[in-house]
């Protein structure tokens, strides 16, 4: 019974106290220093404040509290005032105010006042890299000034101090300018290329290709085909191979403006005009949420803004185009740029080919059959682009580019042949490429930033292949064939990006975009249709990213990318992570591992003939699934006293490959998977103002076809190369510049059936330039002579091969070989 007694005693005790301690609080527009008077009252709280400051805040309340602690969290909640109980005493004060000072910037060049994207910055031995505007900001609650350490590649760094709380504009002046008025020495050569110590990145300086024995029609991708990891043996023309990347998996973009391909068969002429470049990121895998859209690289080509200080033109000739760019400041915040290229005569010549007729079925052809057979070729090929770009920019820091692009890219052969078979091929390829971008800039007074960008993209790609057999020696025939193709894709893309600097060791980037996709593929014979896919794809996504400096030169970077292609009604999501480490000034490691998906890719299509040829497709989850890759990095890198040594391997597994072919006269579509791992050296060493580089790749992909013998089989992939090692070399003897690389390629697998390998043919290639710079009062004038494949070695480039039929069971293949030997002579005027 005692037990009870007590056990409800102890009961009652915890309810009474219970609500002993329950504060009900009601009140309208009432001061909190008069709040708190009843509470005391009331309750029998105990507090200490400052009267006057509490009498500054009213409140409006009608509400119970559980105890008396929450009722006093609950009404201070809204207002800097803090608290602390010492002996049930509730001390109220001022929160302690934190000062915050903010510094923004923008990087330029002294020149021309263009904007500097991705610049490194140094503020207080915080290291940070800026927009594509060359825009940053920096918060810091101990430091009222600042100690900015800001370089880009090809220019100077500028060490200052500055002030808080001012935007400041910070000009750097470009090393390759010629600099007349002061001593500094030009040294073009020492920082043209830029590894980030950020996984897979490198950013290059697209001032040191004229110095180069590239051209001023294709400076951009011959400069990319010299760094590690990007393949350049095979001479791509119209797309990359980077880290095993198929065709159509690595992106293009100059201003936003992705560029599907535009092919070109004289491959000293690039799809972007060299004349409008400002800046190169390259992405080769491993990159951030802010990317997506490839499962291979991206280049990301940022364009000149134009000159808003004085009109300025540049004009280039040389024995195969004319090209050139005028920019005209208007008013003092806007400028116009033009630029454009054309060949200004055919370019290729009529010639003839000797073929060996030993390697001619002749059962059924009689008489004396010659040793050769000569097949008259006679080319056409018309190549003409046009670049436009208007920049404004406001007193506040907001920016309007407005960038527009066109290419035009025809090439046509006929072949034919009277001797052994009176035939006729005609063969008609026509590339158009157009597009432009919109984007809007704002950098906020808090110091964080905000874009929005819209752009459009297309591609027109028309192919004819005509074949006509009257006769083969005295057997009269009519064989006659007539394939046309018509392909087309286009994209409409929306993006809104936003970056926002929290504090001095963290910063969040977050982003929506909206993309459209279209692909038109039309294919008739003799004029019947045998092919028609059209399909579009609607897809919404968006990023978000924590970049946060744990410690000093420790840096994380953790994101996802999450997509939803509305046709497909389903989440994707990619999320990745990377990590890099700062062990000393001179030695950094990185590392990175992310999940990748790409929604429209180029499907290979193998033809009877065994010619391979691509086509843009949309996924659809039936025939054609969405491509996947995991990228798998790490690497590190040194730099001391002008030597820069860096090393980098990747694994990457990529799901969802399609290939079309025929088995049986049936169509058919095959599924795939590949792998790829390699290893990237790189070394460079400048000796004043001279330098030299070599890099070394070791790289393997295979690929998984389900129309392969054996199951879970893999097999060389049509790019896989084991070895590539590229050099080269600069000395600046001004006026003169002394340059030459050399690249050597253990070369791709030829298959001449299912899992043979005829041949590996090597690919071996070396240039060489000599640049003669001189300038009068403010005219700058350059004269170039680019020796190209100075060996004449028979390359061959990647996939390029024509079988031309000789009858109904005989054909024969023409290969097309890489640049031969051949003498560029170039002119370049700037006023």
């Amino acid at each position: 019974m005692k037990k009870y007694i007590a056990l409800i005693f102890f009961f009652g005790l915890v309810i009474t106290t219970s609500l002993a301690q329950k504060v009900e609080i009601k009140a309208t527009n009432k001061a909190l220093n008069d709040i708190l008077i009843e509470l005391r009252d009331r309750y029998n709280y105990q507090f200490s404040y400052d009267t006057d400051l509490l009498a500054s805040y009213n409140v409006s309340i009608n509400k119970s509290f559980s105890n008396k602690e929450s009722a006093i969290i609950y009404l201070l909640r809204k207002f800097p005032l803090n608290y602390e109980i010492s002996n049930n005493v509730y001390i109220i004060y001022p929160e302690e105010k934190i000062f915050q000072y903010r510094i923004l910037g923008q990087i330029l060049d002294k020149e021309n006042l263009e904007p500097l994207p991705f610049s490194h910055i140094t503020i207080n031995d915080h290291p940070m890299a800026t927009d594509e505007l060359g825009n940053f900001s920096f918060t810091s609650t101990t430091d009222s000034t600042f100690r900015i350490l800001a370089s880009h590649l090809g220019y100077f760094i500028h060490d200052t101090i500055v002030s808080y709380d001012k935007a400041h504009k910070f000009l750097l002046t470009s090393a390759s300018t010629d600099l007349e008025e002061i001593t500094v020495t030009d040294k073009i050569v020492q920082t043209f290329i830029k590894e980030s110590n950020q996984a897979g990145n490198l950013k290059l300086n697209h001032k040191i290709a004229g110095f180069l024995p590239t051209n001023n029609d294709n400076s951009v991708f011959e400069l990319l085909r010299l760094q590690p990891g990007i393949l350049a043996a095979g001479e791509q023309k119209d797309y990359l191979i980077i880290w095993g990347s198929y065709e159509g998996e690595s992106q293009v973009l100059f201003d936003d403006i992705t560029l599907w391909g535009l092919k070109n068969y004289y491959e000293d002429i690039g799809a972007v005009n060299p004349l409008v470049v400002k800046n190169i990121e390259v992405l080769k895998g491993g990159f951030d949420a802010r990317y997506g859209e490839r499962v291979g690289g991206i280049v990301h080509i940022t364009g000149k803004d134009g000159n808003k200080v004085k009109p300025s033109i540049n004009l280039a000739l040389n024995n195969i185009t004319a090209s050139g760019s005028y920019e005209q400041p208007i008013g003092k915040k806007s400028s116009l740029l033009l630029a454009f290229r054309h060949t200004y005569y055919p370019l290729f010549k009529d010639d003839q080919i000797k073929y060996a007729t030993s390697n001619v079925n002749t059962d059924e052809i009689e008489g004396t059959i010659p040793e050769y057979v000569d097949l008259d070729v006679t080319p056409n090929y018309r190549f003409r682009d046009a670049n436009l770009k208007f920049s404004t920019k406001w007193n506040n820091g907001d920016q309007l580019n407005i960038s527009i692009m066109a290419g035009e890219d025809r090439y046509s052969y006929d072949i034919s042949n009277e001797l052994l078979a009176a035939s006729r091929k005609h063969n008609f390829e026509g590339s158009y490429q157009n597009g432009g971008s919109l984007k809007y800039s704002k950098v906020w007074k808090s110091g964080n930033s905000s874009s929005l960008s819209v752009s459009r993209s297309e591609l027109d790609r028309n192919t004819t292949e005509q074949t006509v057999i009257e006769r083969i020696r005295f057997t009269e025939m009519n064989v006659r064939r007539d394939d046309r193709s018509y392909n087309n894709i286009c994209e409409y893309s929306t993006k809104f990006q936003n970056r926002f600097v929290l504090n001095e060791d963290q910063i969040i980037e977050t982003g929506l975009q909206y993309t459209n996709d279209a692909v038109d593929l039309k294919e008739d014979s003799l004029g019947i249709n045998i092919l028609h896919l059209d399909s579009k794809l609607d897809k919404i996504g968006g990023y978000f990213q924590n970049i946060l400096n744990i410690s000093n030169g420790v840096t994380i970077k953790a994101g996802f990318q999450v997509n939803y292609p509305i046709n497909l009604e389903k989440l994707y999501w990619e999320p990745r992570i990377s990590m890099s480490f700062k062990i000393t000034d001179e030695l950094s490691f990185n590392g990175a591992w992310g999940l990748y998906k790409q929604f429209i890719s180029k499907s290979s299509v193998l033809s009877k003939s065994g010619k391979y040829r691509y086509i843009w497709v949309g996924a659809d989850e039936e025939t054609v699934p969405v491509l996947e890759s995991v990228h798998n990095i790490i690497g590190g890198s040194y730099h001391k006293n002008g030597f820069t040594f860096s090393v980098e391997a990747y694994h990457k597994r990529t799901d969802g490959h399609t290939r079309y072919y025929r088995w049986r006269n049936q169509g058919n579509i095959s599924l795939g998977k590949s792998k790829s791992v390699g290893l990237d050296f790189f070394a460079k060493k400048d000796f004043g103002e001279h330098t030299f580089w070599v890099s070394y790749s070791l790289s393997k992909t295979t690929e998984n076809f389900d129309y392969f013998r054996e199951e879970g089989e893999y097999l060389r992939a049509l790019h896989d190369q084991r070895h590539e090692i590229k050099t080269a070399g600069l000395l600046a003897l001004k006026p003169f510049y002394l340059s030459a690389n050399y690249i050597y390629g253990s070369g791709f697998p030829i298959y001449s059936g299912y899992n043979n390998i005829n041949s590996e043919p090597d690919y071996q290639r070396l240039d060489a330039a000599l640049i003669y710079k001189f300038s009068h009062k403010k005219i700058k004038s350059e004269i170039g002579i680019l020796l190209h494949n100075v060996m004449n070695k028979e390359n061959l480039t990647y996939e390029s091969f024509e079988r031309v039929p000789l009858s109904q069971i005989n054909s024969i293949s023409v290969y097309t070989e890489s640049v031969p030997s051949s003498i560029r002579l170039y002119f370049k005027i700037t006023i």
